[in-house]
């Protein structure tokens, strides 16, 4: 079981951090052989087999038998029972949390159709623990939406299809329209924090114990990726908006995929008819 940035070994460890290089990981990033190691209770050091495909404890979460605590398999201590037991590493990084090895430009445009086509294996690659760069790949995605809907906005004007509009890109030039672009990167980064927190809430009111708002976070964050099609598309870009973000939360909590898209659809449909209320209300 090998740190998968500096390759240090990670048995028998007092928390999930490697000591050499301190990069965060949790245990459920590894797959090992059933029943080859122990996985420990950090309070009480009461031993559980791994018996699940990915030799894991199953459940996930569950309590210990010898003193109560609520257990996560993603944080329990390793410790191998043979010394030739082998753990492989089945989240080593997307290509956006290697960047600085892959190229950020790359990396950036690899995620956004990684997403896109297939959230799911993005989401299988990353690494549970690592949040660096989420926040950074949604802004630049909203600042991508923004501008693409200004300029399908200006080529339908400019087309005289919806010439009763405002000239988008005048107005973007003008001060409040600098000041929006300006504050492109808080609106986006409060609604990670909105929507992460009412998923986690959803998630919670489901039972789901051990959840953490973080990875809800960093879920709604990736799923910046399909802004455009939210903003062009509504109904289309919507319901691929909850699949990419449902994707980040079901690997991201360890969770099932039907739990993830409730938690997920949900606050959409709250925030939906906040929407709708708030405009009988401006224009009724």
């Amino acid at each position: 079981m090998n740190c998968v940035k500096c390759n240090y070994l990670l048995w028998d460890l007092p928390d999930n951090r490697c000591p050499e290089c301190g990069h965060l990981f949790e245990t459920t990033d590894y797959a090992f052989k059933p029943r080859s190691v122990h996985f420990i209770c950090r309070a009480c050091h009461q031993p559980y087999l791994g018996t699940d495909f990915d030799g894991l404890p199953y459940p996930r979460r569950f309590t210990c038998v010898s003193c109560g605590d609520a257990l996560d398999a993603a944080n329990l201590m390793v410790h191998p029972l043979s010394p030739d037991a082998v753990a492989e590493p089945t989240r080593e990084g997307t290509p956006w949390e290697l960047r600085a090895r892959v190229g950020t430009a790359r990396a950036f445009v690899d995620g956004l159709a990684r997403l896109a086509t297939q959230p799911g294996e993005f989401f299988r690659m990353s690494v549970a623990s690592s949040g660096h760069g989420a926040t950074l790949f949604s802004v630049a995605c909203a600042y991508i939406a923004v501008f693409m809907v200004a300029g399908v906005f200006t080529f339908f004007r400019k087309a005289g299809l919806i010439n009763w509009l405002p000239d988008v890109g005048a107005w973007m030039a003008m001060p409040q329209g600098l000041v929006l672009l300006a504050a492109i990167p808080l609106i986006q980064i409060g609604w990670n924090y909105l929507f992460g927190t009412l998923i986690q809430t959803v998630l919670w009111g489901l039972g789901q114990s051990g959840s953490e708002l973080d990875h809800s976070v960093r879920a709604v964050a990736f799923g910046s990726a399909v802004l455009p099609a939210v903003f062009l598309l509504p109904p289309v870009g919507l319901l691929w908006y909850v699949f990419v973000v449902s994707c980040g939360i079901e690997h991201y909590q360890s969770t099932t995929r039907s739990r993830a898209v409730v938690a997920t659809l949900i606050p959409m449909l709250l925030a939906a008819n906040v929407a709708l209320a708030v405009t009988y209300a401006v224009f009724y």
